[in-house]
Formats: C-alpha cells, sequence, structure tokens
C-alpha cells in the first residue's frame, strides 16, 4: 500500500505536468498557425542530372508555385531580403543566379498584388536598390557593387532586350526593366538554365 501511495504521490503530479505542457504545446501551436502570414519559401528537388528549384507561396494552408528553375549546373535561386514600409511586407527580394553567365536576374514577389517580377537581363556584379524598386513602372535601380573604386555619376539604362550586362566598373548604377513572370504550373515551361543568355 505504501508503495501504490508513493506511486501515486509521484506519478500523478509528473503526469499532470506532463499533460498540462502537452496542452500548452499544441495550443500555442494552433494559434502560431493561424497568426502566421503568408510566406514564400523555397523548394528543392534533387535528380541525377539536375536541380529543380520551386519558389512557393504558403497562402492560408495552400501552396502557390510562384517560379521555378530547372538547373543542369550549379545555377540556383537564394532568398535575399524582404522590404517592408511600416512594418508592413511590401516584397521579397531574391537572386536567381545563372551560373553559365556568372550572374544574376533578379526576382521580386509584390505582397500586395501576389505577382512575382523578374529582370530578363542577367547582371554581374549589380544589385538593387530596395528602395528604388517600382511595380508602377516595372523598373528598379541597381548599384555596382564596386562604385566605391571609382564615384561616376554616369548611369546606364537597360531595357528587356539586353540579355546580359557584364561587370563594369564605368557604370555605378543602372536603371533596369523587370517584367511580370508567368504564373508556374499553368502549362508554362520552366526557366531553364540554358534559357539564360
Amino acid at each position: 500500500m505504501r508503495i501504490f501511495v508513493l506511486y501515486c504521490l509521484f506519478f500523478f503530479p509528473l503526469s499532470y505536468v506532463i499533460a498540462k505542457n502537452g496542452y500548452v504545446e499544441q495550443n500555442s501551436a494552433k494559434y502560431h498557425s493561424l497568426t502566421e502570414k503568408d510566406t514564400l519559401y523555397i523548394e528543392t528537388e534533387k535528380t541525377e542530372f539536375e536541380i529543380l528549384y520551386r519558389l512557393c507561396f504558403n497562402q492560408q494552408g495552400k501552396k502557390n508555385v510562384v517560379f521555378e528553375l530547372k538547373a543542369v549546373d550549379d545555377s540556383s535561386i537564394d532568398f535575399v531580403q524582404s522590404y517592408t514600409i511600416n512594418g508592413v511586407k511590401k516584397f521579397d527580394y531574391f537572386a536567381v543566379y545563372d551560373n553559365v553567365a556568372d550572374g544574376n536576374r533578379f526576382l521580386f514577389f509584390d505582397y500586395e498584388n501576389q505577382i512575382a517580377y523578374i529582370t530578363p537581363t542577367c547582371f554581374s556584379g549589380f544589385y538593387p536598390i530596395y528602395s528604388s524598386v517600382d511595380f508602377s513602372k516595372l523598373e528598379v535601380l541597381l548599384r555596382n557593387e564596386h562604385s566605391h573604386l571609382k564615384q561616376l555619376n554616369d548611369t546606364l539604362s537597360v531595357d528587356s532586350n539586353v540579355a546580359y550586362v557584364p561587370f563594369n566598373c564605368n557604370n555605378r548604377i543602372i536603371k533596369a526593366t523587370f517584367v511580370q513572370y508567368p504564373q508556374a504550373g499553368k502549362g508554362n515551361k520552366y526557366l531553364t538554365t540554358k534559357d539564360s543568355i
């Protein structure tokens, strides 16, 4: 009988704590999933000869594929930064690296309209100035990563007909256009590294 009493004194309070902690964790996870905002994430699928990258938008538990890249070399897509104004997320910015050109195309996901945009031109040594992204004009300013070497004022304007802009110290800022990326999975072909140049 003493063993049973000792067992009850030890086991029941411990089981209450375990049950209570389990309840709190379940509720906090449920609460977290209810309050979690729509998010973007990158999925990768590897085969013997290629890697398929998918940029997915999780909207209220439903996965929508925003962008797909089929890479046969070391090309990839990488998250760079989110841009927020007054605590509201405006867009996420990704670098779509092309190993053949050793440069990036830039992908922007506009949260307000839930649309993806990409620069048709591949840039080497230039990166977006986040505050310059203008979805109404479909343009962005790019800064030369080595602009501190020569403080030149000239600006090159690049339209969607230019396929590649190599590293060039003569241009400190580039005005580049971007285009709406067609929604993936709707009969559109993957962007492949062969399509880059």
